[in-house]
């Protein structure tokens, strides 16, 4: 039987049997559910919880702060009004975003309805607003009074909100899909270990050649997933109308699902090859606990450095890191912030990182697999193979 064949019989065993598991279908639904939500009920994600921060240019007069509390009573939140003696002072608290909204009265900025300004640093939340607009309209009473206009600061549109959206979800279901499908790699080989399967297989099938297919069948599924995960999210973005897509959609699309490709196998074959150090699940666990550290702080550079900062030395470093690639580069993609040579050699620095894992990390596997006793060494590992 050629190499080529072998392969693929052992990705459409690990395709076909995974992908029939109450497991697969439970999360696909589940993760579709989540999807669907996030695109019809928003406002399932409120506002943060504590007081509404607020300041006002001058001494704030004694009926809006009574009228602002009233305005929050429902809401059960408290308000903290804060006086700024001039507008740059006001403006310099929301930069620090000390405050979440910046009221200044029609004195000192008429606004667009002469009512006075709301000044936000990029978008109002929904909290902000709904307290000073009631509060504006308790101080109206009967009469409908004009309202303070809102100003941004840092002004963002629509499609960069979405496209700060679909870099934050992205490397979400980035992390989590090679998270999922890498520990069913380390799962299957651990379960083939204990029933012995694993020397059957092996009777016709080279120890790597069954690394590559394991890895090869369970990944086709996870990009099948993903692929109707992304696919879900962009039709119902159209359908409703509720985010306008920026331009750079359909490149952060395409770099999630190539570096789903190479994270998911860089990590499974990290995952399968100290998983046949060990022949129960709790070792196989303890063994795996360094990749699944580097995986997390990659994550988390990923989620929290990177949007901030998405062209700073930390996230370009973390480009070329084959590790943290995988988080990182389709972020800065969503953002605009990586070069097509930047993101091109990042792609080869990973690609070549797992050739060479698959080659090295197969050695391993190879001397480790048929190992049932005990925890192997990684040393006895490497020698086995040679022997």
């Amino acid at each position: 039987m050629s190499r080529a064949r072998a392969i693929l019989l052992v990705a459409m065993r690990e395709l076909t049997e995974r992908a029939r598991t109450r497991a697969f279908v439970a999360g696909l639904v589940v993760t579709e559910l989540f999807v669907i939500a996030g695109l019809f009920v928003p406002g399932l994600l409120g506002p943060d919880g504590g007081a509404a921060k607020l300041g006002y240019v001058g001494d704030p007069p004694a009926e809006l702060r009574d009228a602002l509390m009233a305005a929050a009573r429902p809401l059960d939140v408290a308000v903290e009004l804060t006086g700024y003696p001039d507008l740059a002072a006001g403006e310099a608290a929301l930069e620090a975003e000390t405050i979440s909204g910046l009221i200044v009265p029609p004195d000192v900025a008429g606004g667009a309805q002469g009512a006075g300004e709301l000044v936000v640093r990029e978008r109002p939340d929904g909290r902000t607003l709904a307290i000073v607009q009631s509060a504006y309209a308790i101080l109206g009473q009967a009469n409908l009074p004009p309202l303070p206009s809102v100003r941004a600061l840092e002004p963002q549109t629509a499609a960069d909100d979405t496209a700060f959206l679909i870099a934050n979800v992205g490397v979400v279901l980035l992390f989590i899909s090679i998270f999922t499908f890498g520990y069913w790699v380390l799962s299957g080989v651990i379960e083939e270990k204990q029933s012995r399967v694993v020397e059957v297989i092996l009777s016709t099938v080279n120890p790597r050649d069954l690394l590559v297919g394991k890895v090869l069948g369970i990944g086709v599924l996870g990009l099948g997933q993903l692929l109707v995960m992304v696919v879900t999210a962009v039709v119902g973005a159209q359908l409703t109308g509720r985010f306008e897509l920026p331009a750079t959609t359909g490149p952060a699309i395409a770099m999630v699902l190539l570096w789903f490709a190479i994270g998911y196998a860089l990590y499974s074959t990290m995952f399968a090859v100290l998983g046949a150090l060990a022949s129960r699940m709790e070792d196989a666990s303890n063994a795996t606990m360094p990749v699944s550290l580097l995986a997390t702080a990659s994550y988390i550079v990923g989620l929290l450095v990177v949007p901030t900062d998405p062209d700073g030395l930390i996230a370009r470093v973390a480009t070329f890191f084959p590790p943290s690639a995988p988080m990182i580069v389709p972020l800065r993609t969503t953002f605009g912030a990586i070069e097509i040579w930047e993101a091109a050699l990042a792609a080869v620095i990973a690609i070549a990182a797992t050739w060479a894992l698959f080659v090295l990390g197969g050695r391993v596997y190879s001397g480790a697999v048929l190992r049932t006793s005990g925890r192997t060494r990684l040393r006895d590992a490497w020698r086995a193979a040679g022997q």
